[in-house]
């Protein structure tokens, strides 16, 4: 696929859910394209084909499509999909992980969830060892992407989107560990596990003030290491860790309050207002104001926009 001719397209524009959740999803039950035109997109794609033949061009590779299967494009990789002339019936789920990090799955589901989404930023990630997964009836996977291309169209709750997303990727996750995916016992040693603890220690805790040595004391390793490791394991730094779940406390006050934006900072943990702003925007695209006033729009509340 020559890489001049691939096409960008940006998605966070388009969805609001996008933006304040971190998913979105496209329905398109009679999709027809019986031409390569590549290209990639500046979010995570899962491409749900749940009926049809066709093939799957990703990157340099092609495939002929499973029905039904998930298969992922990350941002930035070309990508096309090619049917037949009677057409794929094809779902697009939009994962932002910038705006919502991958969830917290239990083993094995976490490996699996891994393997399936390998985040660019974390290196100990085995790259992805398939192209597509197959999916069937059993995997209950049809009402979620039934209700989330539903939601995205009209979205009701953001707490029901949200759980929707953790349906969604935990179903995938199980799917790839029933298909026997993975190789064998995942690889796990009593670092990873200290590193695992303290990550679902800072879920917890993440409003509170932490600093690298505190958190290496508490998964009992030198401060250097644990540094390192975390990122390797988690896919970022402790503190953009924290900074994420912050933000996405903040996200919430900002939809459901009315606090002020000064107000909402400190109450998010950070101690500088305009450290607060550039991080929200930088994660989410748009500065605070503006993510509560499209927030209010998408449901309709209106009322003070401060």
């Amino acid at each position: 696929m020559a890489a001049d001719f691939v096409t960008h397209v940006q998605i966070r524009e388009r969805f609001a859910t996008l933006r304040q959740v971190g998913i979105a999803a496209e329905s398109y039950p009679k999709y027809v394209k019986t031409a390569i035109e590549p290209h990639h997109l500046d979010v995570v794609l899962m491409t749900f084909v749940r009926a049809g033949r066709g093939q799957h061009v990703m990157g340099e590779a092609v495939h002929e499509i499973l029905a039904p299967s998930v298969a992922v494009t990350m941002a930035g990789e070309p990508h096309s999909v090619v049917s037949d002339a009677d057409g794929v019936d094809v779902v697009n789920v939009f994962i932002d992980p910038l705006v919502r990090p991958l969830p917290t799955l239990s083993p094995p589901l976490d490996l699996a969830l891994a393997a399936l989404i390998p985040l660019p930023s974390a290196p100990a990630l085995s790259p992805t060892r398939f192209a597509q997964v197959e999916l069937r009836d059993d995997d209950r996977f049809a009402p979620l992407l039934d209700l989330l291309v539903a939601e995205t169209a009209q979205p009701r709750n953001v707490e029901l989107i949200e759980a929707l997303r953790t349906a969604l990727l935990a179903t995938c996750a199980h799917a790839v560990v029933e298909r026997g995916l993975l190789p064998g016992d995942p690889p796990r040693n009593a670092t990873d596990a200290r590193i695992g603890a303290v990550r679902a220690w800072l879920d917890q805790h993440y409003l509170e003030q932490h600093s690298l040595g505190s958190l290496a004391e508490r998964a009992h390793l030198e401060r250097t290491y644990f540094s390192t490791r975390f990122s390797q394991v988690v896919g970022m730094s402790f503190s953009e860790y924290v900074i994420r779940l912050r933000i996405r406390y903040a996200a919430g006050l900002l939809q459901t309050t009315e606090r002020t934006v000064s107000e909402i900072s400190r109450a998010s943990g950070f101690r500088d207002l305009s450290n607060f702003g550039r991080a929200f925007k930088r994660l989410t695209g748009v500065a605070p104001r503006q993510f509560r006033r499209e927030a209010r729009a998408v449901s309709g509340a209106g009322g003070d926009q401060r």
